[in-house]
């Protein structure tokens, strides 16, 4: 996973519970990176799902929650740090459309090795679409989150729904949206 998103979590935590919780829950860690997390850097995903572990019980919710949270921030901070993407776009299912064949395409480019989902998009209807996620990481809920904050990004209601389902040994989720 790229440091980016760890330096995301890190300012979720710090944002929201405060510096001092941060710093208890990486105590609390069994990490395989030493060093800080830098941005371009590709790490363990053992480490987020560590961060993640001891961040549930540190906060006292449920890991589906904090991804989903999780998610919905960190729409808003690549939004703002890269805000060439969904500048251009005035509704949110043009820019969803976007995601796998520009912005993963250009994130691949910036940070080698990254390891994205992969999304094929079934246009249903005029205010409706269906994203069929891939990831040998299976963040649905995460994904989820991602969906929510490209909602508030926007200021249009998403109402979503998911299911996963197997295809020749491999699980995807499809992720069924309607924009009000």
């Amino acid at each position: 996973m790229k440091g980016i998103i760890f330096n995301i979590a890190e300012s979720f935590i710090v944002e929201n519970h405060g510096e001092d919780v941060f710093d208890d829950i990486i105590a609390n860690c069994q990490l395989e990176t030493k060093e800080p997390y830098v941005g371009p850097g590709t790490y363990s995903d053992n480490d987020m799902l560590e961060i993640l572990r001891v961040a549930t019980d540190k906060l006292g919710v449920e890991t589906t929650t904090i991804l989903r949270l999780l998610g919905q921030y960190t729409f808003g901070q690549l939004a703002s740090r890269y805000p060439n993407f969904v500048t251009h776009h005035t509704n949110p299912k043009t820019f969803l459309m976007t995601v796998d064949g520009i912005i993963h395409v250009e994130v691949r480019k910036l940070y080698q090795g990254t390891q994205l989902p992969v999304f094929q998009y079934h246009d249903t209807a005029e205010d409706q679409l269906t994203i069929t996620y891939y990831s040998k990481r299976k963040l649905y809920t995460f994904m989820e989150g991602l969906i929510q904050g490209v909602a508030d990004h926007f200021k249009v209601q998403i109402d979503q729904t998911h299911e996963i389902f197997e295809k020749d040994g491999e699980e995807f989720c499809d992720f069924h949206l309607k924009f009000s």
